[in-house]
């Protein structure tokens, strides 16, 4: 059994996990034969008409940009990111921006890619497309990652494909670019390996006599050949032209098309039962090597106008009941869709965390788009589980096995539609502190809290307010909500930090406070803020009518603790009266 890890792989694609890679992304005044912005947006050649800006782009998920050199970031027309640094964008032709993609690979323990061939007549696509390729070479074998061509057949003319793509293979991959040679580029039974994706596809071009044409001219130059075939190969239905399975039988390895398929767990168990193991029986049967497809999620509102967090990742829930449908079935290989495209958001490489990675005046799908706080590797982590997982490296666990995060970053939220989300709305945490004398704003129901928008906000449109009216003159009045439900450990370097907005001087005892898995809290811990200030919400904080950092070093005192729910709090004795008060921008961090 092979060793799925950071070392080198070796060549056979039978028994790997695949990660789809466009390197397609483009900017003005990348140097590259393009000149213009694309798959950020559509650009104008050689102009920077077309910068991606609001309402001007054709991607859905921002990509982290924190880790790329700044000559391979270009500047968009976006506001600054929530965290104030410009929005930029990165273009693929950058030879240190495909290292760093085939290093994240070869961190996190991913076999190898299939790097997408989008074939045209534009000599200056193609110019920069055989440049990337050359860049993958060169990145795969200094990281040990496998790599071959896709071929994707969208969008060509059905006269002239076929004599395309042989040209292209002929000329180009094995000739000008030297590909196969490459001691990474894949090979299964000693042959090389190439893939076509598309043929069969209702909306792709080909006859049933033209693609057999073209697998059979692939499989008389000595290659292995994969075919990216419809869902609905089987039975040529649907999705699949009709009269196409016997073209389908002359593949050596079958990989049927999922992203969007389904969403639900339910959804995917139903897969596995009517595609996933009947696809492998068939492929058993007719001596076929098979590759089931798995996504994170899916949505592509900024592009085509569909439902924002269409098809919901879930955490990871939704890739890794994919991948344990695929191991419990014993299948010992897959591709995942896709490592980096942005455009329909089912990226796994880093993407913006929440609404402080991404531009404030536009809408982007985030990591924490599902409401928790989920760090920018966390799918390159998990992509590495998938991986050892499916080749018998790691026990089959029905959850996902990794944590959100690993900090350095241990939760933010700044309350927007794209951070974390509260787990709960206006409801009072009895055992962590409850409620005393303070009864509804302006004397009337109960004492509130929630996300509010379009009144006040450190960042963004939202903000956190707890409103309310002190009835108690004696015994302290008091009210602690419930906000966000958490698991952090606490090292000695850890720091709170989160802004309050008070609208009186009752409202500065509006305020953060945390509850430990031993019933313990902050505010009875004897913490202070940087600035020496008691962390318990008796204590007055920031200035009324204006926005106020708090910062508190609290693995001073909660070091080997763990923190087990964030609550929003009021907490005051001497004076009566309403109050008003918003917090924003909560964080945890090393």
């Amino acid at each position: 059994m092979r060793e799925a890890s950071q070392a080198v792989v070796t060549q056979g694609i039978r028994d790997k996990v695949i990660v789809g890679y466009q390197g397609w992304f483009t900017a003005y005044g990348d140097g590259s034969p393009v000149e213009r912005w694309s798959h950020w947006s559509a650009g104008v050649y050689r102009s920077n008409e077309g910068v991606p800006a609001p309402g001007h782009q054709t991607f859905e998920l921002y990509p982290d940009i924190s880790e790329y050199a700044a000559g391979s970031l270009f500047q968009t027309g976006y506001a600054p990111l929530g965290n104030g640094a410009p929005a930029k964008l990165f273009s693929s032709y950058p030879a240190d921006v495909v290292n760093k993609h085939f290093q994240w690979m070869q961190q996190y323990g991913l076999d190898g890619a299939a790097l997408q061939r989008f074939l045209t007549t534009d000599g200056v696509f193609m110019a920069h497309r055989d440049s990337v390729a050359t860049k993958v070479r060169a990145a795969a074998e200094a990281t040990g990652r496998l790599f071959y061509v896709m071929y994707d057949v969208s969008g060509l003319n059905e006269a002239t494909f076929v004599q395309m793509v042989k040209d292209d293979w002929t000329s180009k991959i094995i000739g000008q670019l030297r590909l196969t040679s490459s001691s990474r580029y894949a090979v299964q039974d000693g042959k090389p390996v190439v893939a076509i994706w598309g043929l069969g596809f209702t909306d792709r071009p080909g006859t049933a006599a033209q693609a057999s044409e073209l697998i059979e001219w692939f499989r008389a130059q000595g290659t292995y050949v994969i075919g990216g075939v419809p869902t609905n190969w089987r039975d040529s239905r649907e999705d699949s032209k009709p009269g196409f399975i016997e073209v389908y039988k002359k593949f050596d390895m079958i990989s049927p098309w999922t992203v969007g398929r389904y969403a639900t767990d339910a959804d995917v168990d139903s897969y596995k039962n009517n595609y996933l193991i009947p696809d492998r029986d068939y492929c058993a049967t007719y001596g076929k090597a098979y590759q089931p497809v798995l996504f994170p999620g899916f949505a592509w509102s900024n592009w085509n106008g569909g439902t924002k967090n269409q098809i919901p990742r879930r955490g990871g829930a939704l890739l890794w009941k994919q991948a344990v449908n695929i191991r419990s079935a014993g299948i010992p290989s897959a591709y995942i869709a896709m490592f980096d495209e942005y455009d329909e958001g089912t990226a796994i490489a880093k993407a913006a965390e929440d609404s402080s990675m991404a531009p404030t005046n536009q809408y982007f799908l985030t990591l924490s788009s599902d409401g928790s706080y989920i760090s920018s590797d966390f799918y390159l982590r998990l992509a590495g589980k998938v991986t050892r997982m499916i080749a018998g490296l790691d026990a089959l666990t029905p959850s996902v096995p990794i944590p959100y995060t690993n900090g350095p970053v241990w939760f933010r939220s700044g309350a927007e539609e794209t951070d974390a989300a509260l787990t709960w709305s206006n409801t009072i945490d009895s055992t962590g502190g409850g409620v005393q004398g303070v009864t509804g704003y302006g004397g009337t129901g109960s004492v509130g809290f929630g996300v509010v928008a379009g009144e006040q906000a450190h960042s963004g449109s939202r903000a956190l307010r707890i409103s309310g009216r002190d009835t108690l003159t004696t015994g302290g009045s008091f009210a602690y909500f419930k906000a966000y439900d958490v698991h952090i450990p606490v090292q000695s370097t850890t720091q709170l930090s989160f802004w309050t907005y008070p609208q009186n001087s009752l409202s500065q005892h509006v305020t953060v406070d945390l509850v430990m898995t031993d019933g313990s809290t902050l505010r009875d811990s004897g913490a202070t803020d940087i600035n020496g200030i008691s962390m318990h919400p008796g204590a007055s904080r920031g200035t009324v009518n204006a926005w106020t950092q708090t910062k508190s070093r609290i693995g001073q005192w909660l070091a080997g603790k763990t923190i087990d729910r964030i609550l929003i709090t009021y907490d005051y004795g001497p004076l009566t009266g309403d109050f008003r008060g918003y917090v924003d921008d909560i964080e945890v961090a090393n």
